[in-house]
């Protein structure tokens, strides 16, 4: 018996040596997670995050509320973001590591609460005005516009400040949320003919595919949805058409879809052809590659928008890949903007890779914070003939952030003297830089290169003397007109307007609160810092964008026309009479249609805010 009992503890110990765990041919496998945290929390979503472990495959998670497993997954990253949770619920997360032939680790576990639902205030009910007590000094129109000469909108400023988008056409109303068919906004959008969209819905439109603007003459009137609003999601909002006014917008695309992409752009090969184009007040974010692009078209505004939170190590192949954007055109005027929070292209000025315009492009009360790569750069040409593009950056206001001061790259401009791409574009090798005009831009924190902007660039002495303008670039044709402010009046205005502020969400509203104090709240979970993000779900995801019973009454509109029964009756109008929209009884000066002379009455307390300072100037 001692003999058989032998060879059993002897063919025991030859099966531990040879096949064990930690034998030479065994894989070496992953360990449970570390570092596991809870990165983030809303009402109703969670962020998880914890350390990459060597010998890992990818990870397996699940989360429990009271037991019950309410969602799991695999993911290749260190976190997950869980959504469509309960506010103010306690949940139990579990990861493990996976391995080779079907290894999992031992779980590592945090449990959590998503945050409490706030109490919200009934929803104020106003007595809407008494039949035809609405009178045209209510409508506030600019006193400097009072010159006979519509605008794209009371308050409409630069390059595409004549665009008369639907003017005198079709009503089309936006019914439902779809993604198309019937009542969408993609269905409007697809029509041809002069029109104006309005929208009888708030809340986030998941788009299936990239949403495009072939049909111009339209007026995408985002003001006129009740509540919270409008939110486009998953895809870019391409404008590839003339004649086209949107306003009161947001184009929050997100990763979910996995699309290297802008959030929102104007892209065109051939130059000029698409013209007369304002964007303002909207609120952009989100993107994987740059946030608001637009080069290739004439007669082109961007005002009053936010711009803000590229997702910086998100799905783009190129990796960190944080940007604002990409700006050029022809006549072209980017004013009263804030970009916040992207790692570069504060934005990059555009050069001849795509586009050859020469501009002039005028970059005018811009807010740019914390940028960490590069702030404004670019503007270089590729041709041998001293072709050169044409700039006025003036009066904008520069706030270095944590990622700023992070990286040192402190200046208001990097002129560009080489590009590869241009090269390859365009057949040569000789790099002509722009020539800029700069005056009045305001460095925080910096007197000296704010008294003289061009201390404030990374050109040397030789190459300032070549692009130094002294005077602004002047556009041609029409006398294209834009309130300009200081740098300081307009750092003010700009956070208190911009965006898509008649009801601003809590993305804007965190954006422009950080701005202000300097401070950033959220960092990226995938190893980007200092108020740089990497995905959406780093802050919290989507907001809920609702309207009430009594906000969906507002927007009645017995006959059609685009202008509710309230106003109607308030304006002496006939709400069974859709004739009375393409009038133009209620604007004094007869420029523009009653159903414009509503939508301007939806927003006039913002456009009278935005211009008590500032003076009215010549472009």
């Amino acid at each position: 018996m001692k003999k058989l009992i032998l060879i059993f503890c002897g063919m025991c110990t030859l099966a531990c040596a040879c096949g064990g765990e930690n034998g030479p041919d065994t894989p070496a496998q992953p360990e449970a997670p570390t570092g596991l945290v809870l990165h983030s929390a809303t009402q109703t979503s969670l962020t998880f995050q914890w350390a990459l472990m060597q010998n890992a495959t990818g990870y397996n998670w699940t989360l429990a509320q009271g037991g019950t497993r309410v969602a799991d997954g695999a993911v290749s990253s260190r976190n997950v973001t869980v959504y469509d949770l309960t506010a103010g619920t306690a949940y139990k997360f579990s990861v493990r590591s996976l391995g080779t032939e079907g290894f999992m680790s031992e779980p590592a576990t945090i449990e959590v609460s998503t945050e409490a639902e706030e109490e919200v205030p009934p929803t104020p009910v106003v007595d809407p005005p008494v039949e035809g007590s609405i009178k045209y000094d209510d409508f506030c129109i600019p006193a400097a516009e009072e010159d006979g000469t519509p605008r794209a909108f009371p308050g409409a400023d630069g390059g595409g400040m004549y665009a008369t988008g639907g003017r005198g056409g079709k009503v089309i109303h936006v019914t439902n949320l779809n993604d198309s068919g019937a009542g969408s906004l993609r269905a409007a959008i697809n029509e041809k003919g002069a029109r104006t969209i309005v929208f009888d819905v708030a809340g986030l439109i998941e788009l299936g595919s990239t949403l495009v603007i072939k049909n111009g003459d339209v007026t995408i009137a985002g003001q006129t949805a009740p509540g919270d609003g409008i939110c486009l999601k998953n895809y870019t909002f391409r404008i590839n058409a003339s004649n086209v006014i949107v306003r009161f917008i947001r184009c929050r695309m997100g990763d979910e879809k996995k699309t290297e992409d802008d959030a929102i752009q104007v892209m065109e090969h051939d130059d000029d052809r698409f013209t007369n184009i304002i964007i303002d007040h909207c609120s952009v974010s989100w993107c994987t590659d740059e946030c608001a692009s637009f080069y290739g078209m004439k007669n082109f505004t961007f005002s009053w928008n936010i711009v803000s939170e590229s997702l910086r190590n998100s799905i783009h192949n190129k990796g960190a890949h944080g940007y604002g954007g990409i700006w050029g055109g022809t006549n072209a005027t980017y004013h009263h903007n804030l970009l916040a929070h992207h790692d570069s292209r504060n934005p990059r000025i555009d050069h001849d890779y795509v586009s050859t315009q020469k501009g002039p492009v005028s970059l005018v009360n811009n807010v740019i914070y914390n940028w960490s790569g590069n702030s404004c750069y670019g503007g270089e040409s590729a041709n041998d003939r001293g072709e050169y593009r044409k700039y006025n950056i003036v009066n904008n206001y520069y706030k270095p952030g944590p990622a700023s001061k992070a990286s040192k790259k402190i200046w208001f401009l990097d002129p560009m003297t080489s590009c590869s791409n241009c090269v390859k574009a365009m057949g040569t090798s000789t790099i002509v830089p722009g020539h800029f005009y700069m005056d009045g831009n305001y460095m925080d924190g910096y007197a000296a290169m704010s008294a003289d902007n061009w201390t404030g660039t990374t050109a040397k002495e030789e190459l300032i003397s070549q692009i130094k303008a002294s005077e602004p670039f002047r556009y041609a044709s029409n006398p294209y007109k834009l309130r300009i402010h200081t740098a300081q009046d307009g750092y003010s205005a700009v956070l208190d307007c911009a965006g898509a502020s008649l009801v601003r969400d809590r993305i804007d509203e965190r954006i422009a609160k950080e701005t202000r104090n300097g401070n950033y709240t959220y960092t990226g979970s995938n190893g980007s810092k200092n108020g740089l993000i990497d995905t959406q779900g780093d802050v919290g995801g989507w907001p809920a964008y609702r309207a009430s019973e009594d906000q969906l009454a507002l927007v009645a509109d017995s006959d059609g026309d685009g202008m509710p029964d309230w106003f109607e009756e308030a304006a002496g109008l006939d709400k069974a009479n859709a004739a009375d929209g393409p009038a133009k009884g209620l604007d004094a000066s007869g420029r523009y249609t009653n159903l414009e002379m509503y939508l301007h009455y939806l927003v006039k307390d913002i456009i009278s805010a935005q211009n008590v300072t500032g003076e009215y100037t010549q472009l």
